[in-house]
């Protein structure tokens, strides 16, 4: 994925995009257009390149080229195969590259006449009914690229001067995202234009007071331009929440096996292959993103369910210590992921409680002998306790992954009695087993 902010924006205004569609299992890549990006020298910043929109497209064409020449990924990545995504003017570019075209002179027009009165874009277009003739071809000419294969467009810009006829010739899957209720651009005017003119594109609306700047990761500045804020959004809406659905639905639009026949066949890889490889791709990145700390006590925990798989002699207070370790373990699973809330601490002793019972009725006392002599166990070695310690694990692990991604189900009340309950659970065996080893020394002692 290729990605083109808005005018005079630059990638890292949109880390919540490339980050989400990242750990879907993506390559993304943000393009900074010289000329507008801030992150180039100050010097580097002129307000006019903005009207030069060819020279996003031809950036984004040439960084295609050079990747496709010496990928500087350290996984192969298709470069012929690219969904290009854009905000406002990167709207206008990602349609560029799927072949829309744009007339330069219709934008003086348009900006005189009563439907542009609250479109702020205008200042930008002031001085288009002079721009010379060189301007006017360069600016109206066509810059598709064949490897650009879906497009996403956020808010795009320019749809006033949109040549229908080259939106209808565009045979790509498009997404269309765009604020209804938009304090910069007017829905009508931009991105309602490019979803009627462009054949079969989906539309996500957001109708809910979202403004233009919705799509810029959360920030407390308070910079605005043209007097509209860039990190304050109108009142009720909530800006993470908002971006986080647009990722979901981002994915699934991409995710979609809906190329044209002609184009999926000349990519060369089936739907089943690139299901196959955004799902490797996830793993890949969640394992990426684990933090070391977590591998290391994978590793620990197993020496300590290996150590229980042989015959042994400890004692007492060696004995417990696996219990209670695991006790703890469980228990501050729940308190990280549910909190200081009740019912999650209620599932988990009810797991605990009833587990320990059950265990503790069926418990094989011939298992473990106790020497009043020498105070220590022999206890026989079993693979279980490994397996319980892997769960236990593989519980708390699940739940961080979940809200490493920001999934729903990490905050769904019923998902979280659950796991609490099977934690509770796991955590019942070595308590059933310490209470186990307790009795059975007292029983030995007194005799």
């Amino acid at each position: 994925m290729v990605f083109s902010h808005g005018a005079m924006g630059s990638a890292g205004n949109y880390s919540w995009l490339g980050e989400g569609l990242a750990m879907a299992g993506f390559v993304v890549v943000g393009v900074n257009h010289f000329g507008e990006s801030g992150i180039y020298d100050k010097g580097t910043q002129n307000p006019r390149t903005t009207a030069f929109i060819w020279q996003r497209a031809q950036d984004i064409s040439a960084l295609l080229t050079k990747f496709n020449a010496d990928n500087p990924f350290q996984r192969e990545v298709n470069w012929n195969r690219v969904v290009a995504i854009g905000h406002s003017a990167g709207g206008q570019t990602s349609a560029l590259l799927a072949g829309a075209k744009f007339d330069l002179r219709q934008l003086a027009p348009y900006c005189e006449s009563a439907a542009a009165k609250d479109d702020l874009s205008c200042n930008y277009s002031r001085n288009s009914a002079n721009a010379p003739e060189q301007f006017i071809a360069m600016f109206n000419a066509g810059y598709q690229d064949g490897r650009v294969r879906k497009i996403v467009l956020l808010d795009p810009a320019q749809g006033s001067a949109l040549l229908p006829v080259s939106a209808a010739s565009i045979a790509l899957p498009s997404l269309v995202i765009g604020s209804v209720q938009s304090d910069f651009l007017p829905w009508p005017n931009h991105g309602a234009r490019y979803a009627a003119s462009i054949p079969g594109a989906q539309t996500i609306l957001l109708n809910g007071g979202e403004g233009h700047f919705v799509f810029l990761t959360p920030c407390k500045h308070d910079t605005q331009v043209m007097g509209v804020a860039l990190c304050k959004d109108r009142t009720g809406v909530d800006r993470i929440s908002v971006q986080r659905k647009l990722v979901q639905g981002i994915v699934d639009f991409v995710r979609l096996d809906n190329e044209p026949a002609s184009v999926a066949a000349q990519s060369g890889t089936s739907a089943q292959a690139n299901a196959r490889f955004a799902h490797s791709s996830s793993l890949l990145q969640i394992l990426i993103y684990t933090p070391s700390w977590v591998f290391a006590l994978l590793g620990a925990l197993c020496v300590l369910g290996l150590m229980q798989a042989r015959t042994r002699s400890v004692p007492l207070w060696l004995a417990v210590f696996l219990p209670a370790a695991m006790l703890v373990l469980s228990l501050s699973g729940v308190l990280q992921y549910m909190g200081l809330w009740w019912p999650a601490m209620l599932a988990w002793v009810s797991g605990v409680a009833a587990s320990a019972w059950l265990l503790l009725r069926g418990s094989d006392v011939d298992a473990a002998h106790y020497d009043p002599t020498s105070g220590k166990f022999t206890i026989t070695g079993s693979w279980i306790p490994l397996l319980v310690i892997l769960g236990i694990f593989a519980v708390r692990y699940a739940m961080g992954v979940a809200r490493g991604m920001d999934l729903e189900v990490v905050r769904d009340r019923n998902v979280q009695l659950a796991v609490s309950f099977i934690l509770g659970s796991l955590s019942g065996y070595f308590l059933s087993r310490g209470l186990s080893l307790w009795r059975l020394s007292d029983r030995r002692s007194a005799t």
